[in-house]
């Protein structure tokens, strides 16, 4: 076989013609490698020209010469073994570049029908013409909105008009579902329409793109890997592509990260390391039962961030956590690397199960060392908190307390501080999708440092919420839906602790267990008449429903029972353990003779108060 490494550029130049045999599968790549490509091109367009191109994988052609392009003989033409759906993508990529362009002003120079030809599987033909010339929006192809091709086309343009920050993004975005617009309507106007909506989930437009720079970065600076099958003496191209494609167990990053480790130290020394140190530590790992994730490729993309990562790589890509990993570690040799291994990254593996909640002890050494209760209770809180992002730091501060850097005392008060950074975060309002990109800038400002004046200075500078800003209009401000069930009962509980003292309940949101309730119903039937002697309506009562004042915390039982309600009938619901439970959260609203905007109101207010005294302002 013939290899090249080539530019897309070179790859999709006019000379050559690409055709997809049948045996192949259609076009099926789906949001999340979308949105990695994208994030790719982002990445290597803002990187310094010295870094060198990114890869981006294999392309295996043979130039079977029956295989030919309908319209054009004077062309290369190529049959593609494996890599098609890298092709296709990166030419849809590219309509959606050109189009774009064309459809904001921006002068580019390049042209979309200049490219190489790719004659696709015989389903996605027509769904890529109309990719290439633009006809996504005319009603004769109504019918292949479906198709996969046009799916990916909608999601690209989409995220351009959203601009920078959304292609910075690495987790997929929820994209508005694609329909051509009636007569007189944009896909534009369809898009700020859902702007508003709730499914839409904080997304909002940043910065427009530069689409000759994108164009630049995607045609220059992503390589490709081309290997040429010669027919007449490599195997045919079907047994190539099952062995290509056919049952394998690829390696996950993880792998990769062991053997790039092991493979640079002496034989005794890694021999001794794997079994005393990396081996325990893996099994603690792959052990865990996350829900759609895989605990070695999060291990690896929280850990690199709480090495401060972020200042020396770039942003971090969850799918390149072993390349960011190698990058980190290249310059170890020898003993420093065994050190490095040993003393810092076993440790952080056999913390972070810790961390994500799944374990409240850490075992190293086939010891299990255990944390204090506070110290558990916080890192509980900061889970439901932020779901996630906050893992970096959290890790960064836990693994220094198991190598004996920070006592219980100091650690609770950093966790303290994340805590009250997240709860301040959310009381705003403030979207939290972009909580990974603060959690690496604040990993890199720390650079390894533990005290609590840089970890302040850090959320400081990366959106901390001041008291000043929390109060204004906090009594209009809705929670209920932006913040969502598990981070409210975090900031109940904590509340509750405030109110209660020794022995609060320390109640989780939960199923089966509590649940989030608004005391002036969603279904608001039963209180009309009360609502007229209270001189109020449903319409004033609406634009309080889901501020923090109408909401509290009941069992699921008292939820189902009384849910909708008068107000008398909930305060008589029995408020003993196992029904509605003895709170101090419900002090107020069972002793009062009315519900109205106005309760409501004084109600966020106290609950504030609260608040203010369990985390409170950091100094100015």
């Amino acid at each position: 076989m013939q290899s090249l490494n080539q530019s897309v550029k070179r790859v999709l130049g006019t000379g050559s013609v690409y055709s997809i045999p049948p045996y192949q599968r259609q076009y099926q790549w789906t949001e999340e490698l979308w949105q990695s490509l994208i994030h790719d091109v982002l990445m290597i367009e803002t990187a310094p020209d010295a870094e060198p191109p990114h890869w981006l994988g294999i392309l295996l052609l043979t130039t079977d010469e029956t295989v030919r392009f309908p319209d054009d003989d004077s062309l290369s033409n190529y049959s593609v073994i494996d890599g098609q759906q890298r092709l296709v993508t990166l030419v849809i990529w590219l309509s959606a570049l050109y189009h774009h362009a064309k459809d904001t002003g921006e002068e580019i120079n390049f042209e979309i029908s200049k490219i190489a030809k790719v004659h696709a599987q015989k389903v996605d033909q027509i769904p890529l013409k109309i990719v290439l010339e633009n006809l996504w929006l005319d009603k004769r192809y109504e019918k292949f909105a479906v198709s996969q091709v046009v799916q990916a086309y909608h999601y690209f343009r989409f995220v351009l008009w959203l601009g920078e920050d959304a292609l910075l993004e690495e987790q997929s975005l929820k994209v508005p579902k694609f329909d051509i617009p009636e007569f007189g309507e944009s896909v534009q106007q369809n898009w700020s329409k859902y702007l508003t909506s709730k499914k839409a989930e904080g997304l909002k437009r940043g910065k427009p793109v530069e689409v000759q720079k994108l164009i630049e970065a995607t045609r220059n600076r992503l390589m490709v890997f081309t290997l040429i099958h010669e027919p007449r003496i490599d195997e045919p191209q079907a047994v190539i592509f099952d062995t290509l494609n056919g049952n394998r167990t690829p390696l996950e990053p993880l792998d990769h990260v062991r053997n790039s480790i092991f493979v640079r130290l002496q034989s005794d020394v890694a021999t001794k390391l794997y079994d005393e140190h990396w081996e325990p530590a893996e099994v603690l790992l792959r052990d865990l039962k996350l829900k759609r994730q895989n605990p070695g490729v999060n291990f690896l993309y929280d850990y690199v961030i709480s090495k401060g990562e972020k200042k020396r790589q770039g942003t971090i890509n969850k799918a390149r956590g072993a390349a960011h990993f190698n990058k980190m570690t290249k310059n170890l040799k020898d003993q420093e690397l065994a050190d490095f291994l040993k003393d810092d990254v076993t440790v952080g593996m056999a913390t972070w199960p810790v961390v994500v909640r799944q374990r409240d002890s850490i075992r190293m050494h086939g010891t299990d060392i255990e944390l204090d209760n506070s110290i558990l209770e916080s890192l509980s809180t900061i889970r439901e908190l932020s779901s996630g992002p906050a893992n970096p730091l959290v890790l960064h501060y836990l693994t220094a307390r198991v190598k004996g850097l920070m006592n219980d005392k100091d650690l609770l008060a950093r966790l303290s501080l994340i805590e009250n950074y997240l709860v301040r975060l959310i009381m705003s309002n403030e979207p939290l999708s972009p909580l990974r990109s603060k959690m690496m800038e604040i990993c890199s400002f720390l650079e390894g440092r533990l005290d609590e004046i840089t970890l302040g200075e850090a959320l400081k500078r990366n959106g901390w919420v001041s008291d000043k800003i929390l109060e204004k209009d906090f009594e209009k401000r809705t929670m209920y839906e932006e913040a969502g069930p598990s981070a409210l009962g975090a900031i109940f509980r904590g509340i509750e602790i405030q109110m209660s003292g020794t022995g609060a309940n320390k109640f989780r949101v939960a199923k089966d267990e509590y649940t989030i309730e608004h005391i002036y119903p969603r279904k608001s039937g039963k209180w009309e008449n009360d609502l007229g002697n209270w001189k109020t309506d449903t319409k004033k009562m609406a634009n309080y429903l889901d501020t923090l004042g109408n909401l509290t915390v009941v069992t699921q039982e008292h939820n189902s029972k009384v849910g909708n309600k008068p107000l008398a009938d909930k305060q008589k619901f029995p408020t003993i353990v196992g029904s509605s439970a003895p709170l101090r959260l419900h002090d107020d609203w069972l002793n009062v003779k009315q519900w109205t905007e106005k309760e409501i109101q004084a109600r966020s207010r106290s609950l504030l108060h609260f608040a203010f005294r369990r985390w409170p302002d950091l100094p100015a």
